[in-house]
């Protein structure tokens, strides 16, 4: 016999830590963070408790990588949903219409998200860390507004960066506020105001032009 097709030690652990990974999605999306326990997410993905332990520090740290494979998601996403034809705007409407189609088809995870949030804003070095999986479709649209501003040759109003943070800021605002606002809030609201704002960036005049 060779050992040709057996998986080597890093694959074996590369296919453990996801399927312990998708578990944890389905434990926390089911029970929250705080009521999700280390012993369930290893039941649901038929390992041991000590599987769980020797992939990940604990409980906040499987939570960050499931959160990480969700922006990693999203990320896919946007770059989908802008593939439509037609302007700048249309684009980027587009992208901001899928994100809260999302939320309407799956509070609950919006929901989890906020939980883990405020669990980890009080705790600085946890915080860090959420932070930089979060800044990722930030990062994303950002990188978005810089090529569309090289494109034109022409700066735009506010540095991309600013602006890529107040479009993802006010998503995930209009979000909290449909929370408890169910059918109250048109979620086509954001799409079209992010839509009006990209019109008003290609009002912008291009270099040269007279």
């Amino acid at each position: 016999m060779t050992n040709v097709d057996r998986p080597t030690r890093a694959e074996t652990q590369a296919v453990t830590r996801a399927e312990l990974i998708e578990a944890a999605a389905s434990v926390f999306a089911r029970r929250g963070f705080q009521a999700a326990r280390v012993e369930e997410i290893a039941e649901e993905a038929g390992y041991s408790h000590g599987a769980v332990y020797s992939n990940f520090a604990g409980k906040e740290e499987l939570f960050l990588a499931v959160f990480e494979q969700y922006m990693s998601e999203r990320i896919e996403e946007v770059a989908g949903a802008t593939e439509v034809e037609g302007t700048f705007a249309q684009r980027a409407q587009a992208a901001a219409d899928q994100w809260m189609q999302r939320f309407s088809d799956d509070r609950a995870t919006f929901l989890l998200h906020l939980e883990f949030m405020i669990h980890a804003a009080r705790t600085p070095h946890l915080s860090a860390q959420l932070g930089q999986r979060m800044a990722a479709l930030r990062l994303e649209i950002e990188q978005r507004l810089i090529d569309r501003e090289a494109q034109r040759k022409v700066p735009l109003p506010l540095p991309p960066a600013e602006l890529a943070l107040i479009v993802r800021a006010l998503g995930i605002g209009l979000a909290v506020e449909a929370l408890n606002q169910p059918g109250e809030l048109d979620t086509r609201l954001y799409g079209n105001f992010v839509a009006l704002i990209a019109m008003l960036l290609e009002t912008t005049p291009q270099a040269g032009a007279s």
